[in-house]
């Protein structure tokens, strides 16, 4: 597989939890305008706990293979991008402590407390959107630069674990 494939490919596995993060603009926006009576909120909040259920699974899943795996490869091979990929874990937790505050306002709203402000929730979801779509690219240029730099056996074992997300 040649680097722009690859490329490619680990922007289609964003493109999955996108996708899951586009059906939470729409839950959170329905919720916002309230346009719906309290069975179809209640409805539309366990559509949005099972969304923010798959999104942190998915995230500590792809998070777990990126950190275990491919930054302590390219920290061995490459010292160098070191400081780059601790921006990358701090970028994993960032996001996996969004996508659990969000569930918590979920859980809130689902219990009955006033608390809930669906209006706040989509404000925190799509800044966590934009966020998520800078770290995609900077892990990316990460990726696609290792991928130049290094040979043989080394780029091998990267390509490996590439294809693994």
């Amino acid at each position: 597989m040649q680097n722009q494939e690859l490329a490619h490919r680990i922007v289609q596995d964003h493109d999955k939890l996108d996708r899951t993060f586009t059906d939470l603009e729409r839950t959170f926006t329905d919720l916002k305008d309230d346009n719906f009576d309290r069975r179809q909120d209640h409805e539309l909040l366990e559509d949005a706990r099972a969304d923010l259920n798959f999104a942190l699974e998915e995230m500590l899943e792809h998070f777990g293979v990126e950190e275990e795996a491919i930054f302590q490869h390219l920290r061995q091979a490459l010292p160098d991008l070191s400081e780059r990929l601790d921006g990358l874990e701090e970028g994993h937790e960032a996001l996996c402590s969004r996508v659990t505050q969000l569930r918590k306002m979920v859980a809130a709203a689902e219990a009955g407390l006033k608390t809930f402000d669906p209006a706040a929730a989509l404000e925190s979801l799509q800044q966590m959107r934009r966020i998520l779509s800078l770290h995609n690219n900077a892990e990316v240029q990460i990726f696609l630069e290792a991928l130049e730099r290094l040979d043989g056996d080394d780029q091998r074992i990267l390509r490996e674990n590439l294809e693994q997300l």
